[in-house]
């Protein structure tokens, strides 16, 4: 019995030493596989945390700026390619001619018999003005200003009136006998000087030390950058309207606080304690009126330019209309106020009518629109070029292929009575060279100026990139046609036989723009999309055809021949920035008066940009402007204007500045596209 218990214990006890080692190794194994899960999920928040930090260090300013800031060098616009065509039948003529005569490719040509490099170019060591830029904003700075130094040397103290007589055509024909280049190719790849004529040469000695009023510094091609690459809109105005820049105004109902994007930021600014620009003034309705005023002079400045200058633009008072894929606000005041202005307020069926666009199916788009018979359609290239070959005719050199790296006080300013007396401001530019000045004017568009050039238009704008096709020809098939009979265009332009076909738009975030090739082919140049940073081409494609098949159903297998894009710089207001950069005035000077100018303005860095791809009247007008304000004519210094009450912000999102636009955009073109589908949705704050 004894024995039977014995190994009844033995066998329990055994038992519970197998229960507790299969106990033990259960617990082990779970312990195991709770420490691998940890250790897993560990791993995966590190490589989602090293992907999210990577993800943001690549999309951080300095970063996405080296990426993409320089892979748009080369104009490949359909503006380009028609200019390209254009030159290649002009030489196949000459070749047979017997005249002699020889193409000058567009503006360029040199003075030698080879074309020189960048280098062994001379650059001048001093110059009265530097503009930094050769965009529609630097050439007309610098158009304006040497017309206007022209007439205060003959003695005109009205230099406003419009009168400019023009230097001797026979100085300009030794110009355009130089030696030009040989092929498109080398138009867009190799550098070059232009000087005024042999007599300026008389001025220049063997170590390149000569001295000039204006000399224009271009870091690629003149007509590369977004200038030469635009619709060609020629609109007065600006991005913003100026019906909600009134509501705006501190002097509207409700004191100015409109529901804008802008709004926002300013008010953001305010509680920032690092913001140097965060209190300027308020503006008042007057204030945006006259730079309105100030736009529509410019407008016919512009006029005056293309016709004094004889510049072939292709020209076409087309005038545009815009559709609205969003219901009309209510405003028992606004047609009114359109008619006045010559403007007209459309419903949905004029808008197509006035597009080309059919509706059958249902393909109402848009709701309302408005007519603006003031615009007209122009030749972006060549519109750039003719400004080359104007400021060229007033001894303007030109040197392109010259980026400017950095900008400095001179540390000693020469005696005044001296003939080297120019040198307040030091440039260096990429190859080396340095020039003294006394003035200088920042014109560089979306392009990233370095910190140590301007610390207050490094962060003040952010660039934008859009992108347009030209579609293959469609001669009948083209929607919009030439000489469409309506009532609108009756109106307006009197009945005429060929009435243009106007420029075309719409209100969504991505901005859709289009016009005809105004050419018997019947192309369609179609724009769209914004985005903050650069695209692949099969992407750019497939949006680019998917937005004008919003438009045009009927091309929505319609092969694209030309498809090239830019950069615009876009202010958070998006309005110009036009002004003095007062971190390179004296430190003694009175910078509390906001109304006020120094009185000595014998030398400053100017900028004028920002233009959000609204440019083509609005930089007519800040050439003008800046001119007047570097040489001190008296009561047109409108510059104050821009600079008291719309100054560069130091807050653009910096260093996320692309991304938190970026994501903002979407935010908008995913509320457009509700609102087509008819999902309510609440309304977001205007964008500008």
């Amino acid at each position: 019995m004894i024995m039977i218990l014995s190994r009844i214990t033995s066998s329990a006890a055994a038992a519970r030493r197998h229960h507790s080692s299969r106990q033990t190794a259960l617990q082990a194994k779970h312990l195991s596989s709770k420490s691998s899960t940890s250790s897993s999920t560990s791993k995966l928040s590190t490589a989602a945390a090293i992907s999210v930090v990577c993800s943001l260090f690549l999309l951080s300013d300095p970063i996405s700026s080296a990426i993409f800031g320089n892979n748009e060098d080369e104009n490949n616009s359909y503006w380009a390619k028609e200019l390209q065509q254009e030159i290649i039948g002009q030489q196949n003529a000459q070749k047979k001619s017997s005249t002699g005569s020889r193409l000058r490719n567009a503006h360029k040509f040199c003075i030698d018999d080879q074309s020189p490099s960048q280098q062994n170019v001379d650059m001048p060591k001093q110059a009265r003005i530097v503009i930094v830029g050769g965009g529609f904003a630097g050439l007309h700075t610098a158009l304006a200003l040497a017309e206007k130094m022209s007439s205060l040397n003959r003695g005109i103290s009205n230099v406003n009136d419009g009168s400019v007589t023009l230097p001797p055509e026979n100085e300009y024909n030794k110009i355009q006998s130089g030696h030009s280049t040989n092929s498109w190719y080398q138009w867009l790849t190799r550098p070059f000087i232009v000087n005024k004529s042999t007599s300026i040469n008389n001025h220049h000695n063997q170590n390149g030390n000569f001295n000039t009023e204006i000399i224009l510094l271009e870091a690629n091609q003149i007509g590369d950058g977004s200038s030469g690459r635009a619709k060609g809109l020629v609109v007065p105005g600006f991005q913003v309207p100026l019906e909600d820049l009134e509501k705006g105004a501190v002097d509207n109902d409700g004191g100015g606080n409109h529901w804008t994007v802008p709004s926002l930021l300013y008010k953001l600014q305010s509680i920032l304690p690092t913001q140097t620009e965060s209190h300027h003034p308020r503006y008042t309705k007057d204030v945006v009126r006259e730079m309105y005023k100030l736009s529509y002079i410019a407008l016919d400045r512009l006029r005056s330019i293309v016709d004094l200058y004889e510049i072939d633009c292709g020209w076409i008072e087309s005038g545009a209309v815009e559709g609205s894929i969003h219901a009309m606000e209510e405003d028992d005041d606004e047609e009114e106020e359109e008619e006045s202005d010559g403007c007209r307020i459309l419903i949905g069926k004029e808008v197509n009518e006035l597009m080309g666009r059919s509706t059958s199916g249902g393909n109402d788009l848009y709701q309302w629109g408005e007519y603006d018979p003031g615009c007209a359609a122009i030749n972006p290239l060549k519109l750039t070029i003719g400004l080359a070959n104007a400021l060229e005719r007033w001894g303007v050199r030109i040197y392109e292929g010259t980026k400017l790296t950095s900008l400095e006080k001179t540390n000693a300013v020469a005696d005044e009575s001296s003939a080297d007396s120019r040198g307040k401001y030091t440039l260096t530019t990429n190859n080396g060279s340095t020039i003294q000045c006394d003035h200088v004017v920042l014109c560089t568009g979306a392009d990233t100026l370095p910190s140590d050039v301007s610390r207050r238009l490094e962060q003040s704008f952010v660039p934008i990139y859009t992108w347009m096709a030209a579609t293959e020809p469609l001669y009948d098939e083209c929607p919009l046609k030439d000489g469409v009979d309506n009532d609108i265009s009756n109106k307006e332009q009197g009945q005429q036989e060929n009435r243009p076909a106007p420029m075309c738009g719409d209100d969504h975030i991505s901005l859709n723009y289009w016009r005809n090739n105004n050419k018997d082919e019947g192309r369609l140049l179609f724009g769209s999309l914004a985005d903050t940073f650069a695209l692949p081409d099969w992407l750019i494609s497939w949006r680019l055809r998917n937005a004008i098949k919003e438009v045009y159903p009927q091309l929505g297998n319609v092969r694209f021949d030309h498809i090239w894009g830019g950069k615009l710089a876009f202010a958070p207001n998006s309005l110009p920035l036009i002004g003095r950069d007062t971190d390179y005035d004296d430190s003694d000077r009175d910078t509390n008066q906001e109304s006020q100018a120094p009185k000595n303005f014998s030398s400053g860095v100017w900028y004028a940009t920002g233009f959000a791809g609204h440019g083509i009247v609005p930089t007519t007008m800040a050439g003008s402007v800046l001119a007047n304000a570097i040489l001190e004519i008296p009561d047109q210094q409108q510059w104050q204007i821009f600079q008291t009450y719309f100054p560069p912000s130091s807050f653009n999102g910096h260093p996320y500045s692309r991304l938190g636009a970026g994501m903002v955009l979407s935010l908008y073109n995913m509320w457009d596209w509700a609102g087509k589908k008819g999902i309510p949705l609440p309304a977001l704050p205007k964008l500008w």
